[in-house]
């Protein structure tokens, strides 16, 4: 094995190194993030229903209860919720950041 032999085996091995080291993570990471990023987004569409259909519940079913000059209750409570939810989720990433 001559010399330039060696140095292309050393120099191929390193890139290798190198490839497997960084390169095949970062995919891995990629892959790990589009799914996150696919997740929250459905989350928080997910949310959005959900408060959507809370409001609509206490628009429709709680009858003569929110009509007249209550008729923004619903809508106060279903932004008290809303905030509420999100108040604690933001505590628990805090939490979990730390």
């Amino acid at each position: 094995m001559s010399q330039r032999d060696g140095v292309k085996s050393a120099v191929s091995t390193s890139l290798q190194y190198v490839k497997q080291e960084t390169i095949d993570p970062a995919k891995r990471l990629g892959g790990l993030l589009a799914w996150g990023l696919i997740a929250s987004i459905l989350t928080a569409f997910g949310f959005v229903l959900v408060a959507l259909g809370l409001l609509r519940l206490l628009q429709d079913e709680t009858g003569s209860a929110f009509q007249g000059h209550l008729n923004w209750l619903p809508y106060l409570i279903t932004l008290v919720v809303v905030v509420v939810v999100l108040a604690v989720t933001l505590k628990r990433i805090g939490k979990r950041g730390r």
